[in-house]
């Protein structure tokens, strides 16, 4: 056994303190549902009905510093690693990622060995050349920096597996490979060592590397030098051509700004509708950038922003984004006003505050400012969980802490604040179908006096007995989604109220909170646990994904509702606004393609922020669901990520047959 390798029994005992980090995990999950944590009576009510939750991501979302070990290589990071403790002092911190790091000194030689092992079989199954190859390389790496374009890609392949071994592999994710490997591809391609063909098939070999069923490896490509400039490159078209060719799931995130050329965004589009699987997807650095930088991040940091699993937004190896950390639904608010604090789906609880009888209520204006009390509230506990949960979560992180600038200096693990950014993203769920409800209550009972107030509350108590009420609150009143300014404003003032209430709470609890108008696929647990509401869902419904509307009332056109939901203030929330929209495939054609293109671009321009594509018919997914065996590749973007459609819940299916496939501009 080589001096520093992990032995059998270092295994064993790794093993036998997993419990550890499974703990870790329960803060994530389980104890979301009991009282592992001395949570107040609003904070556990507020956790029953959903509306707000608290929880710790500190593992399995981050993008590492990579750049590190093919640049010096792990023989260089020990060395670096050395200078911190002598220069701070000795410590379990510094002692623990040294060994990190003299175990990761061999894991290439292992390669090497039984490569040269197969070599000398002389097996024909494998060719001796390739073998050769693999000796030579994984001699060198990661042990030492990355000379060529192959010792990169297999230096990152090893630095992201240990990574992962850390804490799972679920949403660690690599980050803007296009930039991070070009150096070395350009070299080998100036000294004629390397062709095009050569290097294009090592990307599609790490992209079958990386492939799983479930994918959310985010890796990133395009984007803004931080001159202002286009940073696309050749390695960029080859790593959407890869995805393309290969025809599977490959978690991949586009970049674009106003100087991006639009040959590279019309070629991504092409690779969204060749593969209908809903990648690449799209992020705009015109907002993005402005947004991170709002919220104290340096301006040449923010310019090499990226993305972890599904759209959460991270600074490459100087972050930790405690990703997804609160969640919640706004939709709540509207039940705790009718209901003066109360939940509707479990009246025994009161997770809101009380704003007072329905009959005090005599203007629009008054009922809005209770509702935004409501959410003052449900912000208000969400942060306060998040900051509970996530103080608690100090399981170390060393190969983390290894990778993320600011550990080291500080002498502080990843998980102790040690990161140069440390933030928290706080998911703002709901925000479509409030508005909408908003829109009928103004309407239906302070324009047209419809109705009372009371008599809202009881018909949403019983889950709209008459349909033909429930019809007329969801078609006679504006909705989201279709460019109509009166409704599309209200959604823009909950989410620059919500934007303020956690600039304010950041300050307050000295933790950084960053907006995040996001759902993940918890649409569909929110709206279990939700009342009817007035925008015409009925109780235990779905609520809307993310910042897109409501599934089926985006009825204007792709045009109308790219403009909806374009007037988000997404330079106020970094977390990224998460939107999903559904293209016909007779639409979304090659002879459409630089329409649609030009309309992306125009979209940006208006301020969208992150745009992912479906562009499967609904007849298809309809069949689909019903002979899953005849559609085994078929795959949609689900929540921010792509799956197989068969792999989904029932519940998932019908939410994604639902939305509405635009087949107008």
């Amino acid at each position: 056994m080589r001096e520093n390798s992990i032995s059998d029994t270092d295994i064993d005992e790794y093993f036998k303190i997993d419990g550890f980090y499974r703990d870790e995990w329960y803060l994530y999950g389980v104890a979301l549902w009991n009282d592992k944590f001395e949570l107040t009576e609003t904070e556990n009510a507020a956790r029953k009905d959903m509306s707000a939750l608290g929880k710790c991501i500190s593992h399995n979302h981050s993008v590492v510093g990579y750049d590190k070990v093919l640049t010096l290589g792990f023989e260089g990071l020990l060395k670096e690693v050395e200078a911190y403790e002598e220069k701070n002092g000795a410590s379990a911190f510094y002692s623990g990622i040294k060994t990190v790091c003299k175990s990761a000194l061999h894991i290439g030689e292992k390669y090497a060995e039984s490569a040269e092992k197969l070599l000398n079989t002389k097996n024909p199954a494998y060719n001796p050349e390739d073998l050769k190859t693999i000796i030579a390389t994984c001699r060198r790496v990661p042990r030492y920096p990355a000379r060529s374009f192959i010792e990169a890609v297999q230096s990152l392949w090893f630095a992201h597996i240990i990574n992962t071994w850390e804490d799972t592999i679920n949403a660690n994710s690599l980050g803007r490979l296009d930039q991070l490997l070009y150096p070395y591809y350009k070299k080998d391609m100036d000294k004629g060592i390397i062709t095009e063909e050569q290097a294009f098939e090592i990307i599609c070999c790490l992209w079958i590397k990386l492939y799983r069923d479930y994918d959310v490896q985010q890796s990133c490509v395009g984007g803004t030098n931080i001159d202002g400039t286009s940073a696309v490159n050749e390695l960029s078209y080859f790593m959407l051509d890869a995805t393309e060719q290969l025809d599977f799931i490959r978690c991949l995130s586009v970049r674009y700004s106003g100087n991006t050329d639009k040959r590279f965004i019309k070629r991504a589009l092409q690779v969204v509708g060749h593969v209908q699987k809903g990648v690449p997807f799209f992020f705009n650095d015109d907002v993005m950038i402005p947004a991170l930088i709002s919220k104290g991040i340096k301006r040449e940091d923010a310019y090499d922003y990226t993305q972890l699993g599904c759209v959460e937004t991270v600074i490459p190896g100087k972050t930790n984004p405690h990703a997804v950390t609160g969640e919640t639904n706004l939709l709540k608010a509207i039940e705790y006003v009718l209901c003066n604090g109360h939940s509707m789906y479990y009246p025994d609880i009161a997770p809101g505050v009380k704003t007072g009888d329905l009959s005090d209520f005599n203007t629009y204006d008054c009922f809005y400012s209770a509702v935004k009390k409501q959410i003052k509230t449900i912000l208000e506990l969400t942060c306060s969980m998040v900051v509970k949960y996530c103080d608690a979560c100090v399981a170390p992180k060393p190969v983390k802490s290894l990778l993320t600038d600011g550990c080291l200096e500080k002498a502080r693990d990843y998980n102790q604040k040690g990161a140069l950014y440390d933030y928290y993203q706080i998911m703002l769920g709901g925000i479509p179908n409030l508005a909408d409800s908003l829109m009928v209550i103004k309407k239906f009972v302070y324009q047209d006096k419809k109705y009372s107030l009371e008599e809202v509350k009881t018909i949403l108590e019983n889950n709209y007995p008459d349909d033909s009420v429930r019809l007329k609150f969801l078609n006679k009143a504006p909705k989201f989604g279709n460019d109509i300014d009166e409704v599309d404003s209200i959604a823009v003032d909950i989410t620059n109220y919500c934007c303020d209430l956690l600039d304010k709470l950041s300050v307050e609890t000295s933790h950084c909170f960053h907006a995040q108008p996001f759902t993940f696929f918890w649409m569909i647990d929110h709206g279990r646990v939700s009342a009817a509401s007035p925008d015409g869902r009925k109780s235990g419904e779905p609520i809307a994904y993310s910042a897109s509307p409501m599934q089926g009332r985006d009825i204007n056109g792709l045009t109308a509702v790219l403009n909806s939901i374009a007037k988000f203030p997404t330079k106020r929330t970094p977390g990224t606004t998460s939107a999903i929209v559904e293209i016909d495939p007779k639409l979304f054609t090659d002879k459409n393609i630089d329409i649609i293109t030009d309309i992306v671009i125009a979209a940006a321009k208006n301020g969208l922020s992150n745009l992912q594509l479906n562009t499967i018919d609904a007849k298809t997914l309809e069949n689909a669901k019903k002979y899953p065996e005849k559609y085994n590749n078929l795959a949609v973007r689900v929540s921010g990520f792509s799956q197989k459609f068969n792999l989904l819940t029932p519940e998932l299916q019908d939410h994604i047959i639902a939305r509405t496939k635009h087949a107008c501009l």
